[in-house]
């Protein structure tokens, strides 16, 4: 019988909300090990997250940390030979870099969306993981949650006919949450449309690929889009494909996120505040959606172990697929303040549409 191979080594840097998030899920990761965690935080270096909290789940408490070693910073986690796979779950702006420092160390990298905040730094990024041999994977978790999944296979085995058209929306008060606020300053989040609507953008990208453009239009203050509504552009015939997002809710509502997915036999609902289960609504009563098995964050992570084992990135975890996704989403937002249309080329840098008002 073949020895069977041993775990992949985990350092996780990073111990905010999403830190959190993806501390938990480690514990019941098939492949992977947690070998150590990286805090200058000495409440948190000693299991005290009552501080953390975002904008779903249960917020921070005590954890147990018994069997991880706990380190000051990420250096300690490059220099441990144990570890394969680097979590980076730092605030966005500080991706790249520690992205890039772990690629050079020799390890391979699972970071949180957004994969940077420019698409510059991305492909610097993408590059340095082929310079170094090593996986540069994107943690963009909607793909992998259930209700997601489920209206990803209905469109591909085409369960209820065409899809005619789509809505997303994701709302939510303004987030408060953060080391030092940086949420508040888009110099380092990137503003609401990188932070919270790269989510949907990057769903859309995987379920239908790329559109031949954008139009967007915005509630901004101060320079800042506050809110966003997109039209996606898939041809005549293909179907009218739109989504919502912002974070101007009245803080008393809860986060909330879901579609609408009309099809020639169906419409699917799901909504995270008053349809938690997708329902399917057929011409005459309902069907029903057969949706993947799994916490969404832990079905992610063990993508990133098989694809660490297998030497080759899982397709839901494609930094190519991540980098599209914060262009388009910059073509959006450009889009939004110019009040124009953008198009996207796929593999390349989106480029403006002359033929109407456009963005740069």
């Amino acid at each position: 019988m073949a020895e069977r191979k041993a775990r992949v080594g985990v350092g996780l840097v990073g111990l905010g909300f999403m830190g959190l998030t993806h501390l938990r899920a480690w514990r019941n990761v098939r492949g992977g090990k947690l070998i150590a965690l990286a805090t200058s935080d000495p409440r948190k270096a000693r299991g005290d997250f009552s501080r953390v909290h975002g904008n779903f789940g249960s917020a921070g408490a005590t954890e147990d940390l018994s069997g991880i070693d706990i380190v000051p910073s990420i250096d300690d986690l490059l220099a441990d030979d144990r570890i394969e796979l680097i979590d980076i779950c730092l605030p966005s702006h500080l991706h790249a870099d520690a992205t890039l420092r772990s690629l050079r160390a020799g390890k391979s990298v699972l970071v949180e969306k957004p994969i940077a905040l420019r698409p510059s730094e991305g492909r610097r990024m993408i590059e340095a993981a082929r310079r170094a041999g090593k996986l540069l994977l994107v943690a963009q978790v909607l793909k992998f949650m259930p209700e997601f999944g489920g209206l990803f296979q209905a469109v591909e085995k085409k369960r209820f006919g065409e899809l005619r058209a789509l809505h997303l929306r994701r709302i939510i008060a303004k987030p408060d949450w953060g080391d030092d606020s940086w949420f508040k300053d888009p110099n380092l989040s990137g503003g609401m449309v990188v932070d919270l609507h790269i989510h949907d953008v990057d769903y859309i990208l995987h379920l239908l690929g790329a559109p031949a453009s954008v139009t967007s239009r915005a509630l901004i203050e101060k320079d800042e889009i506050q809110s966003i509504r997109t039209f996606y552009d898939y041809g005549e015939n293909g179907p009218l494909v739109s989504s919502e997002a912002g974070w101007i809710n009245a803080p008393s509502l809860p986060f909330e996120h879901g579609y609408d997915a009309f099809f020639d036999d169906a419409t699917i609902h799901f909504n995270s505040s008053h349809c938690p289960t997708p329902r399917v609504f057929k011409k005459k009563g309902e069907g029903k959606l057969e949706l993947p098995k799994g916490d969404g964050f832990v079905r992610e992570l063990e993508a990133a172990v098989q694809s660490v084992r297998e030497g080759k990135a899982h397709p839901f975890l494609s930094p190519e697929g991540a980098l599209l996704a914060l262009e388009v989403c910059e073509k959006e937002a450009r889009s939004a303040k110019s009040r124009g249309t953008a198009r996207i080329t796929p593999g390349g840098s989106p480029k403006p549409n002359a033929e109407k008002a456009t963005t740069p």
